[in-house]
């Protein structure tokens, strides 16, 4: 029974031992700080160039066709009735990179347009654009077509709609 209160004793003190041992050994490192991130996201259309326009006898001109709103963010296009089937209206348009933080093209909203059949609207080179990066005072350009179908067996009628781009930043 001594021999096993010894050894008890023993592994007790070697436990301890250790215990003190590492708490020397050991140190605590606190660190402490605040992280600050600037920077503005503002992507807007800034420009709408010279239309093309087939079979539209209205004036064919970029603010006749377009207004970019107050806060740059939504483009309006009247398009006032196509004269024949095929015919059509094509406006270039540059939107930029007015803010700090890279941008990237997530989608686009259409709002407003006419359930007429006989009228399409597409868009040249935006599809190329979505998940690219638009840097900062970076632009990216593309067209939209509003057309006629050339099968139709309708009538034309006026188109008016609005299209706003969603962009996102960029993740690192």
């Amino acid at each position: 029974m001594k021999k096993q209160s010894i050894a008890i004793i023993g592994v007790i003190a070697f436990v301890l031992a250790v215990a003190v041992g590492y708490a020397l050994f050991s140190e605590t490192l606190t660190i402490s700080g605040t992280a600050t991130a600037e920077g503005t996201f503002d992507v807007e259309f800034t420009s709408v160039g010279t239309p093309t326009c087939v079979g539209f006898s209205q004036t064919c001109d970029a603010d006749t066709l377009t207004e970019i709103t107050e806060d740059k963010n939504t483009l309006n296009v009247t398009v006032n009735k196509l004269e024949y089937p095929g015919a059509y209206v094509e406006i270039p348009v540059t939107v930029t990179n007015k803010g700090s933080i890279p941008a990237i093209l997530k989608e686009i909203q259409e709002t407003g347009l006419t359930t007429d059949p006989s009228i399409k609207v597409s868009y040249t080179g935006l599809e190329e654009l979505k998940n690219q990066e638009v840097a900062q005072n970076g632009t990216q350009t593309f067209k939209i077509k509003v057309m006629w179908d050339q099968d139709s067996n309708q009538s034309s009628s006026d188109v008016s709609f609005s299209i706003r781009l969603n962009y996102e930043q960029k993740k690192a």
